[in-house]
């Protein structure tokens, strides 16, 4: 190489340098996997806010609150904060009950007491099964449907759904390890 090529390319490094996290290959696709989740992540949020449709903009719905009501209509029985958070990896439980009030109030979901507070666990109502079929319509069009596009979309998301429970618990350990540290 020149040497006017070999100092454009020191100029280029010096005003580009490699991101901290991406100085060697494994962690520049780490990195840019890490920002595809990200984008990933928040797509899906706003995805599963808006196809709630004007019901849920009525009632200020966010993903969130869509991801929690879709939770307990998949499972069959009524659902406490804490199997909620196990459901969705989640430890933010103010938040998930923040979530359920809203939930609540716009009559999508309905309390089942338990003998204590901590006993307490969820359902949805005849209002939340309505508006998660109008939902699921709204999906299989806009969404499943035209997957059908998409080459070995199903082969394609089996895949990537295994890559992604993987790399969920090596994050999950690594969260746990460095919380003893610091």
């Amino acid at each position: 190489m020149s040497a006017r090529k070999t100092a454009a390319k020191a100029r280029a490094v010096e005003k580009y340098p490699d991101p901290p996290l991406g100085r060697t290959e494994r962690e520049r696709v780490f990195l840019e996997f890490e920002q595809a989740l990200i984008c990933a992540s928040e797509a899906f949020y706003r995805f599963a806010g808006i196809i709630l449709g004007p019901d849920g903009k009525a009632h200020n719905l966010t993903g969130h609150e869509n991801v929690i009501l879709q939770q307990l209509m998949f499972l069959p029985r009524p659902r406490s904060v804490s199997e909620l958070s196990r459901f969705t990896n989640r430890d933010d439980i103010s938040n998930i009950q923040y979530s359920l009030r809203k939930l609540a109030a716009a009559g999508l979901i309905e309390k089942v007491p338990g003998t204590a507070n901590r006993d307490t666990r969820y359902r949805p109502t005849e209002a939340g099964r309505a508006i998660t079929e109008a939902m699921v319509g709204r999906r299989r069009e806009l969404l499943i449907d035209p997957s059908a596009n998409l080459k070995d979309v199903e082969a394609q998301l089996r895949t990537a759904t295994a890559a992604m429970s993987l790399l969920t618990g090596l994050y999950d350990h690594v969260s746990r390890v460095l919380s003893g540290r610091f």
